[in-house]
């Protein structure tokens, strides 16, 4: 085996190695150097944040030629910060071009190749991986690749130099994290095909080429525990760059919970260092891909902070019928009917009658308003809306809930974004808004901006052809009990 010996934080000789192989020429033997000694890259770091090596670790080496070679890290060198490298097979006879330099490139990679470019080299064909694994107060291995261009071919002395930095979150809390991910607020390019650009005493550079490549998470297998007390660190490698709009990070609990941790500022990730984020506990914001807030209700009941088929806050979203989980309209043109449908939101086109108010054929009390009795005061989950759309366990509020959120919370009429509806604080301080969205039956819509009805998922048991909900105008909040046909939001609640 030809033998390479690295050395991690310190500048370190390696001369007892020598080559065994009697059938090969006399291996060059390579003294390697980690540029910084207080730099958080490379394979792990100590507890003293030095660089160690790990078993397993291969690097790329270019000696004087073009042809790839492979080497790996002995067993023996496991966790130290010098460590011997064998080849790890001989490459026989391989068409290389001569170059003028020997180039190092961690981790190993089968596919990058190498061609002079101007006074130094571009490394191509390589791959930031969207996808690290978490490794305790460190990064994934492999994650951070560096390079090192020695003076000539006659010289074996690697100075590594790292390539990329990285993003450290810092996390307080009971939960356990199954992955946290992070994107640019303007869609910048943070992973996937790359090439890098090396030359001899200068710092390299890389070009990401894969537009598509805007997300790196990092997955933590089975979950990492969070500490309420002690912070745990989460550390991505990201490349080197201003990220003008700011960026967003995702962290998913393992029951699929989620916090969103957003910042709008510039942020600027440099090469060699870690951008380390304060310290942050973590309080899941959403779930199944959808925001909620926890008001600090006795129930402890999620309430989502907007409409199903709403982006935000403001916008009014769906209108459905009760016991209904499809609109009527087009979502992009809502005076448009959807499936060559002429009419909606009144009894004839209702799903769950034969065509009028007293011909119910599910959820039903009494005998008046229909053969089919089946005593059905709370919508199968099927039926709910909020369920049908957003999946999960989100499901439309009860009488109940709305109960409590009309009485345990300050109701206020306001003006948010241009559009008109009711801040709903709880007892935390911490608030939902509802949109006075106005309601639909077959023409419409009518009273947006002046009046909003959230539907329950509770039948109106006195009169079963309607189904309670919660009313809001400028002046009161009532529960309100309305026809089942007719159109009006829903507002989804999670446990």
């Amino acid at each position: 085996m030809a033998t390479l010996a690295v050395c991690g934080c310190q500048v370190k000789e390696i001369n007892e190695i020598t080559n065994e192989t009697k059938n090969e020429p006399e291996a060059k033997v390579f003294t390697a150097i980690i540029e910084d000694n207080n730099t958080e890259t490379k394979t792990s770091l100590d507890d003293e944040g030095n660089v160690l090596w790990k078993q397993g670790d291969q690097v790329s080496i270019f000696a004087g030629s073009t042809i790839n070679e492979q080497y790996q890290v002995t067993d023996e060198s496991d966790g130290k910060t010098a460590a011997a490298l064998n080849r790890v097979t001989s490459p026989g006879f391989v068409a290389g071009t001569d170059i003028d330099n020997n180039i190092a490139y961690y981790p190993y990679t089968a596919t990058a190749g190498i061609a002079k470019s101007g006074s130094g080299y571009v490394i191509s064909d390589i791959t930031l991986p969207a996808t690290q694994t978490y490794a305790e107060g460190s990064f994934s291995n492999g994650a951070f690749p560096m390079t090192a261009v020695t003076s000539g071919a006659n010289d074996y002395n690697l100075k590594f130099r790292n390539v990329l930095g990285g993003l450290k979150l810092q996390l307080t809390g009971t939960a356990r994290i199954a992955s946290v991910s992070i994107t640019g607020n303007r869609d910048e390019i943070l992973c996937g095909a790359a090439e890098v650009t090396v030359a001899n005493g200068v710092v390299p550079s890389i070009n990401l080429k894969d537009a598509s490549a805007k997300t790196v998470t990092l997955v933590c297998g089975t979950g990492v525990q969070l500490n309420a007390e002690t912070a745990t660190a989460f550390i991505i490698a990201l490349p080197a760059m201003t990220m003008e709009g700011g960026f967003t990070v995702t962290v998913t609990d393992n029951d699929g919970v989620q916090m969103e941790i957003k910042t709008t500022k510039p942020q600027t990730i440099t090469r060699s260092n870690l951008l380390k984020m304060p310290t942050v506990t973590y309080e899941a914001t959403s779930y199944s891909g959808h925001q909620y807030v926890d008001l600090g209700l006795p129930s402890g009941l999620k309430w989502a902070t907007c409409n199903v088929g709403a982006n935000s806050p403001e916008e009014y979203g769906d209108y459905f019928a009760w016991g209904e989980t499809e609109p009527y309209y087009s979502s992009l043109d809502p005076l448009t009917w959807k499936d060559g449908k002429t009419a909606g939101y009144i009894w004839v086109s209702y799903q769950w009658c034969n065509g009028s108010s007293n011909t119910l054929t599910k959820y039903n009390t009494n005998s008046e308003y229909g053969p089919v009795v089946d005593n059905k005061i709370i919508l199968d989950i099927e039926d709910d809306a909020a369920r049908a759309n957003w999946g999960g366990s989100w499901r439309m509020p009860t009488y109940q809930d709305w109960t409590e959120l009309r009485e345990k919370c300050t109701w206020t009429w306001t003006t948010q974004n241009g559009v008109n509806g009711r801040l709903v604080t709880g007892p935390n301080g911490k608030h939902i808004f509802l949109p006075a969205a106005g309601y639909r039956d077959a023409g419409g819509p009518y009273l947006e901006g002046s009046y909003g009805r959230c539907w329950s998922s509770s039948l109106d048991t006195d009169n079963p052809s309607d189904a309670w909900g919660v009313d809001f105008l400028s002046d009161g909040v009532f529960r309100g009990s309305d026809g089942r046909c007719y159109g009006h939001s829903v507002r989804p609640v999670t446990e």
